[in-house]
């Protein structure tokens, strides 16, 4: 029982290591796009007022 149970444990920290990378992932995107709207980050209603954003 031991075994499956550092099994388990390697596992849920395998899981938590992908997730953590993946939101990392998400925010550097989002950062990216925030920086760079003219890129197709963001639709025209999520730019600042009155400023066209390559659309």
């Amino acid at each position: 029982m031991g075994r499956l149970q550092k099994g388990a444990l390697w596992g849920v920290l395998a899981l938590c290591v992908v997730f953590i990378a993946w939101v990392g992932w998400g925010f550097l995107q989002f950062d990216r796009d925030v920086e760079n709207p003219r890129e197709g980050g963001f639709s025209g209603r999520q730019c600042e007022g009155g400023k066209d954003c390559g659309h």
